[in-house]
This record gives structure tokens, C-alpha cells and sequence, in this order.
């Protein structure tokens, strides 16, 4: 059989068909149907991959009594459409029981023709099997015209595939965006005002949501609760255990349990939760607002870094365990007092891990001068002009590669 004037147009028509459709699926179904107006056969196995990975995105067959699994066909790249697919060469096998590389998945089958879907620059996308319950069911011009065929179909199969990934692109982008939406309206919008004291805090996240938190929460005392906490990770999963987690801590911290309470609670939470696969590092403080004294409990987060109006500074070093990791972790309180002209920094490690090209983070040093250099402004300009420096120090690497939180409790 020759490529004839007809065929081509039939060709012509059966690509125009494979084209309108943008559904994976219903292009596999228009080739087969194409297929029955170009070569006779008695079954069909159409496989589509991903062509850097060869991933299967789908495989489908016809002819066959019962629904077939891709390992039938492809099973460690045997049988004659797992070598197409590894080798990008068409094959014409004249009667499969001769041929070593036939793995049988239909009795009926006796001979077969298969060809590979190759994409303009070469990577292979899929392959088209046909097979004959006959001897020398096909011949080099029809595996011509297979193979022309398979040519034919790769762009439109390759633009369905982009097709989809650019709607699964935008389904979760609109699912960061919802979450996204989600975590904000859980950050602090207005800050507490208690005489002696200006507050403020920021997050930026690195990507559309992130895992870094911070609130201050009125408990039914006269003490405020303060949080930074940073959960392990990046992204969409992490901004929802965050979430999880600020139900469970202010769910015990309104409940007015001791802070040590309130943190092995939310441990064991958390570490049921996540089944000790991801941990949240925490620094939780109560203010007593009229003393002017900070109790507080650090949970393997960044210490806390304290400025005093006579130029020395502290870290708030004393930590326990992350939460998460184990379940029977323990905490202890810690206490300082507060001085008129002090400065609390509570920060996450996307501010002093933040690298430039040369390769040197950020660090407490810088952290402490630029909070020293601001120290005259409120606590809101504080907290901007530790964020400019880091997006400043990151300039040239695009930008901080993590979530960057800063809280500032300024002693008037």
C-alpha cells in the first residue's frame, strides 16, 4: 500500500479531528478512530508520556476483553511498545511469537506494527501499537504511513498536554491564592496598645503563602501573648500547618493554662498532626504589661535579641525542642525585665540566613545595627527597615530565598 492522494487527505482530515479537541482523552479516542480509516487492525494501545520524564500520562486500548494495566505493555520497557518508547525507532513485527521482545497481553495477537510519538525537538511524547491476529498483518509502507501519522498527531498531543499543565498552573494558583487570602487575614492587621509599649510586626512570604507566623494575642489577664513561630518547609503545605497551629496555641493560650501547659499541649497536637515529619519552631512570651516583665518559653526558635538604651545587647538563648518532633517533649519559663529604651527583635531565619553572593548571611551583627540605627522610630519603621535590609542585602540573588518575620516590642 502506497501513500496515495486519498490517504493524505484521509491523514489530513483525521489531524484536523485529533486538533479540536484540547482533552487528552478525547484526542486518544479521535486517533483511534482515525486510525481504523488508515490501517486495518485488531487491537490498538495508544500510550502518551511525559516526554522529559516518561511519566505515563495515559494509555488506552482497544480490541482487548478486559481493561489492560500499563505494566502489560511496558512493564521495565519490555514488549515491542516499551523498546519504541525507549528508542524512538518504529517496528514491524511479522509474527510476535518469533520475537524475544514480545510480552503477550492478548492471545489473539500475531502480528504487530508500533510507532513512536516524537515531538518537533525530538523528545518522544508516546507511541502508537497496532496489532493483527494474522502473520504479516502489516508492511514497510504501512509503517510508513504509521509513522506519519504518529508525526502528525505528536504537536496536537503535545499542545493538549501543555494545555492541561497550563490548567493545573492556574487551579493552583488559585488555590495559593485562596490560601494565601486565608493566611493573611489570620496575621495581626492592628497591633495592642498598652501604655509604655509600641508593637508592630510583618511577614513577607517567599512564594504565594508561607509557613512563617506571628501574633499577639489579649489573654483574659492583664497579660499579653506574644508569638513568632516558623514551620519547616516553604509553600502551601506549610502555610497550612501554621494554620492548624495557631487554632491549637490560641485555643490553649485563652484557656489560661501555664505556658509550659500550653506548649507541651500543642506539641503533642502537632506532633500528632504531622506524624513527626515537620516541626514548627516557636518563641512565646507573656507580657506582664503593668510590671514591665517577659516570661517566656523558646521552642528551637531564633533567640530573641534584646537592646538596651546603654548600647549592650542579650540573646534570648535558653531553648528547648522544636515542636513536633517528639511527642513527650517538656518546656520550662524563662524572665526578664523590661527597661524604658529597650528594643525586643523576634525574627524568623529567612532574616539572619538571608545570603548575598558572597555568600556570608545576614547575621544578628547586622540585624542589631540596623535596629540600633532605627532605634529613634516607632516599632512599624523598625520592622520596615530590617526587612529593606535584607531584600537590600539579597539584591543580588533575586531576593530573600525565605520567609522573612519580623516583631518588634519597642519599652517607652
Amino acid at each position: 500500500m502506497s501513500v496515495t492522494e486519498k490517504t493524505t487527505e484521509t491523514l489530513i482530515e483525521a489531524v484536523r479531528k485529533i486538533s479540536r479537541s484540547l482533552d487528552l482523552a478525547e484526542v486518544v479516542d479521535t486517533i483511534f478512530d482515525s486510525l481504523k480509516e488508515l490501517l486495518n487492525y485488531s487491537a490498538a494501545v495508544i500510550c502518551v508520556v511525559e516526554a522529559r520524564t516518561g511519566t505515563v500520562y495515559d494509555l488506552k486500548a482497544r480490541g482487548y476483553p478486559s481493561p489492560v494495566a500499563e505494566d502489560d505493555f511496558l512493564a521495565k520497557g519490555s514488549g515491542i511498545m516499551g523498546w519504541v518508547l525507549k528508542n524512538g525507532q518504529p517496528q514491524i513485527v511479522n509474527d510476535v511469537i518469533q520475537d524475544a521482545r514480545y510480552f503477550k497481553a492478548r492471545h489473539e495477537t500475531r502480528s504487530e506494527i508500533a510507532a513512536p510519538i516524537i515531538r518537533a525537538d525530538g523528545k518522544v511524547l508516546g507511541v502508537i501499537n497496532l496489532e493483527a491476529d494474522w502473520i504479516n498483518g502489516y508492511d514497510e509502507e504501512d509503517l510508513k504511513l504509521l509513522t506519519m501519522f504518529a508525526s502528525l498527531t505528536a504537536s496536537a498531543i503535545d499542545y493538549t498536554l501543555l494545555y492541561q499543565k497550563v490548567l493545573k498552573q492556574i487551579d493552583a494558583e488559585r488555590e495559593l491564592d485562596l490560601a494565601r487570602k486565608v493566611v493573611d487575614s489570620l496575621l495581626p492587621k492592628v497591633f495592642p496598645n498598652f501604655d509604655g509599649f509600641d508593637i508592630h510586626g510583618t511577614t513577607i512570604p517567599v512564594r504565594e503563602v508561607g509557613g512563617d507566623y506571628f501574633d499577639f494575642v489579649d489573654s483574659v489577664t492583664d497579660r499579653l501573648a506574644v508569638l513568632v513561630a516558623d514551620v519547616s518547609g516553604k509553600g502551601l503545605a506549610a502555610a497550612l500547618i501554621m494554620v492548624t497551629f495557631r487554632a491549637y496555641i490560641q485555643a490553649t493560650i485563652i484557656n489560661e493554662f501555664a505556658m509550659r501547659v500550653v506548649m507541651s499541649r500543642v506539641n503533642k497536637l502537632i506532633f500528632k498532626t504531622t506524624e513527626g515529619d515537620r516541626f514548627i519552631t516557636t518563641f512565646y512570651g507573656l507580657i506582664d504589661t503593668e510590671n514591665k516583665r517577659l516570661l517566656y518559653i523558646n521552642a528551637g526558635h531564633n533567640p530573641p535579641l534584646l537592646l538596651h538604651q546603654d548600647g549592650s545587647s542579650q540573646l534570648l538563648e535558653h531553648s528547648g525542642l522544636p515542636l513536633g518532633i517528639f511527642e513527650e517533649s517538656r518546656y520550662s519559663e524563662s524572665v526578664i525585665d523590661f527597661h524604658p529604651g529597650d528594643i525586643l527583635l523576634m525574627y524568623t531565619d529567612g532574616v539572619t540566613e538571608a545570603c548575598s553572593e558572597c555568600v556570608e548571611p545576614f547575621g544578628v551583627k547586622r540585624l542589631e545595627n540596623m535596629a540600633r540605627q532605627s532605634s529613634h522610630l516607632s516599632a512599624k519603621e523598625i520592622c520596615d527597615a530590617v526587612t529593606d535590609a535584607v531584600h537590600a542585602y539579597t539584591s543580588d540573588i533575586g531576593g530573600p530565598e525565605d520567609d522573612l518575620t519580623v516583631a518588634v516590642i519597642k519599652v517607652l
